[in-house]
């Protein structure tokens, strides 16, 4: 009888490191020089082969992680990106570090990293993150896994080399999945709700994320080498409201000279763009179109996408005896809208107005916005649009007879209102920042 126990035991043990290895498997690729900048648009595409996987993912069996471990002597030169076999794409990790951040050693990205953001951590980065993109996209499409998948990596700026030790994708049981609360969608609209009673439309309404602009921000004196007189800061653009924003191109101007999102043709133009306003009325979606803004290729290395224009505008002010006095502002940035990130309840990030963010939200994750595409970008209900410190135009450049001291920083979202939201009051952010490295 003892005997027939031990064999039972040590067949479910069998049969249970049987079903982990079918549910839990590895894919890698390893030992790969990585190229520096070679002043021009350049992606390195390793590639990772995964076989014998089922024929489709979703919230059940999927992409649950992507580890990394690689040598670089300054990585927030790189761009990160992982590329499924049907061609979709998701962020890794994009220029984070800081400027002098050194190697990713062990490190793991995952939906719900147990160290937190990975663009808010430090080099080298080991532990578990959460990834500047979304990589629940290539769970959520039936999308067959199997084939060649690719690490794309670019290298943004000269002087520096690296080597990748590894890279693995494990695929499993616990996949990577934005998980809603009434899974409100454009398939679902009977779980959507209307905060206007009046036009029942489901409208945007964006704000700042605090959390990135007071933490990721770097003063640079006028002598620094490479980045003289420079404020350099992070902005996060969230949606917190009861709908998408989204924008398409106005297509009886653009035709079909740019249907295609090639990165092969840099185009110069700037296209006219609408606002895509959805509505709901007795569980059937509605939309309308409205001008807005414009938008453009841009083909700096890093981007080589579609930008919309003038989305963001910062600003220094000096407030004296009650009076505001703008002390310098920067360009109009433009950004390519897309959700890089989502907000996730009682995360810092997520904190906003003294309100945590997340799941529990209205239609949370209304919209699918994961590529900087010409024919469609937004921000998802309860997503966000990073942009690290390290990006082209994240920075204010400081006056040469600027005096140290006690200033405000304010960031605007849509400077000259191009844009319908349920509430535009809300489109400014200011916080408090000490200039300490300039000229007294």
């Amino acid at each position: 009888m003892v005997k027939l126990k031990k064999r039972v035991s040590l067949t479910v043990i069998i049969l249970i490191v049987f079903f982990n290895s079918l549910l839990a498997q590895s894919f890698s690729t390893a030992n790969v020089k990585l190229y520096d900048y070679f002043n021009r648009f350049f992606i390195q595409e390793i590639p990772i082969v995964v076989t014998d996987l089922p024929e489709k993912t979703d919230n059940f069996f999927g992409l649950e992680k992507i580890k990394i471990s690689l040598h670089h002597g300054r990585v927030s030169d790189l761009k990160i990106q992982i590329q499924s076999p049907d061609g979709n794409t998701a962020w890794i990790t994009n220029r984070n570090g800081g400027t002098d951040g050194e190697n990713y050693v062990n490190t793991t990205f995952e939906q719900y990293g147990k160290n937190g953001l990975i663009n808010a951590a430090l080099a080298p980065f080991t532990g578990s993150y959460t990834p500047d993109g979304e990589i629940s996209i290539f769970n959520n499409s039936e999308k067959n896994p199997n084939g060649e998948w690719k690490l794309l990596i670019e290298d943004l700026r000269e002087d520096e080399e690296g080597f990748l030790d590894s890279v693995s994708l494990i695929f499993g049981e616990k996949p990577a999945f934005i998980t809603q609360r009434q899974f409100c969608n454009f398939d679902n609209p009977q779980f959507c709700v209307c905060r206007d009673k009046l036009t029942n439309e489901l409208l945007p309404d964006l704000v700042i994320v605090p959390q990135f602009a007071k933490t990721q921000y770097k003063e640079f004196a006028w002598n620094d080498a490479v980045f003289p007189g420079q404020l350099k800061i992070a902005v996060a653009i969230a949606n917190i409201g009861y709908g998408p924003l989204e924008v398409v191109p106005d297509t009886l101007v653009t035709g079909s000279c740019c249907g295609a999102d090639s990165l092969k043709v840099i185009d110069e133009k700037r296209y006219p763009l609408y606002q895509k306003i959805y509505s709901k009325k007795e569980n059937i979606f509605f939309d309308k179109k409205v001008k807005s803004g414009t938008i453009y290729f841009e083909s700096k290395p890093g981007h080589q996408h579609y930008h919309v224009d003038d989305w963001i505008e910062m600003r220094l002010v000096k407030v004296e005896k009650n009076k505001k006095i703008i002390v310098c502002k920067g360009q109009k940035v433009s950004y390519c809208l897309f959700t890089t990130g989502m907000l996730y309840e009682k995360d810092s990030s997520s904190l906003i107005n003294g309100k945590f963010y997340g799941r529990d939200m209205p239609n949370y994750s209304l919209g699918n916005y994961f590529a900087c595409s010409f024919q469609k970008q937004g921000i998802s209900v309860g997503g966000y649009d990073y942009y690290g410190m390290m990006y082209e135009g994240q920075f204010l450049r400081l006056p040469k007879a600027l005096k140290n001291g006690e200033y405000v920083l304010e960031i605007e979202i849509d400077p000259q209102h191009k844009y319908k939201e349920s509430n535009k009051k809300n489109n400014i952010f200011r916080m408090p920042i000490l200039i300490r490295y300039q000229n007294i």
